[in-house]
C-alpha cells in the first residue's frame, strides 16, 4: 500500500500548494504576487507537503477500514486541514500578512475542513458510478471493461469533481480565512469572508481547485482505490465499487 499512498502523496503535492497559494491571493488582493513567485514559494515546501500528505492518507485508512469512505473523507479533511495550514501559514509568512501568526493555528477550521473534503472527495469516489450507471449508461451502451466504458468512467468522475469542487468551496474559503487570522471563530470567520467577498465567497478560487480536485480524484481512482480495496472483503457493502 505504501508505494500507492507515497505516490499518490507526491502527485497531489506537485499541484496543492501552488492552488492554495492562488486562493489565498485571490481571497486576499492586497497581495501581490507574480506567477513565477507563487512557483517558487510552493517548490519550497513540495518535501513538507508530500509527507504531510502520506502520513495523512495512512492515518485516514483504519476510518475506511473500520467505517466506510464517508467517514474516511471527512477524517482526510480534517487532517487536509492540517497540511493546508502548513502550507497557508508558511505563505502567509512569507508574504508577511498577517503579522502575527503561528503554526499553532494551523489546523483551525477542521470543521470547515472535514465538510468541505466529505463533499470534494466523498462525492466522486463513492458517487462517480452512480452517475455513470445511472446517466450515461442508458443513453451510450457499451460494453463492460471496453474503452467507450472506461470514457463513461472518467467523464462521470470529471463531472462530479467539478460539481463537488463548487458544493465545497465555501467551506474551503472560510479554512482558509480562519488559517491566517488566528484570532476569529468560526461565526467571525464566516462575517470576514462574507464582508470582504460577499456572494462570490461560495465560489472565489474554485477554478484552481477544479483542476486540483480532477487531478485528486483521478489519482483517487488510479492509486488510492487499490490501495484501499486492498483491506477490505469485496462483499462489503461499504465498499462497492472500490475495485470496479
Amino acid at each position: 500500500m505504501q508505494p500507492y499512498l507515497l505516490g499518490y502523496g507526491f502527485t497531489i503535492s506537485l499541484f496543492s500548494p501552488s492552488a492554495s497559494l492562488y486562493q489565498l491571493c485571490k481571497l486576499n488582493p492586497q497581495v501581490k504576487l507574480s506567477a513565477k513567485g507563487m512557483g517558487s514559494l510552493a517548490f519550497r515546501i513540495l518535501p513538507h507537503q508530500t509527507i504531510l500528505k502520506t502520513l495523512q492518507m495512512n492515518a485516514s485508512t483504519p476510518v475506511k477500514e473500520y467505517l466506510n469512505p464517508w467517514a474516511a473523507f471527512g477524517f482526510v479533511g480534517i487532517l487536509q486541514g492540517g497540511v493546508y495550514g502548513q502550507a497557508n501559514i508558511f505563505f502567509a509568512k512569507q508574504l508577511q500578512f498577517p503579522k502575527s501568526i503561528s503554526y499553532k493555528g494551523m489546523f483551525r477550521g477542521v470543521a470547515f475542513a472535514g465538510s468541505r473534503d466529505v463533499l470534494s472527495q466523498g462525492i466522486p469516489f463513492m458517487l462517480s458510478q452512480e452517475v455513470k450507471q445511472t446517466i450515461f449508461d442508458p443513453i451510450w451502451k457499451t460494453e463492460h471493461e471496453s474503452a467507450s466504458s472506461k470514457i463513461k468512467t472518467w467523464i462521470s468522475i470529471i463531472g462530479t469533481s467539478i460539481f463537488a469542487t463548487y458544493v465545497s468551496q465555501g467551506a474551503h474559503n472560510c479554512q482558509i480565512i480562519m488559517q491566517p487570522n488566528q484570532n476569529l471563530s468560526y461565526a467571525e470567520a464566516v462575517q470576514h469572508a462574507w464582508r470582504y467577498n460577499g456572494v462570490s465567497l461560495l465560489y472565489k478560487g474554485a477554478e484552481a481547485r477544479v483542476g486540483l480536485l480532477i487531478i485528486v480524484n483521478i489519482l483517487n481512482e488510479l492509486l488510492l482505490k487499490p490501495a484501499w480495496s486492498e483491506l477490505v472483503p469485496t462483499n462489503n457493502k461499504n465498499f462497492e465499487g472500490i475495485s470496479n
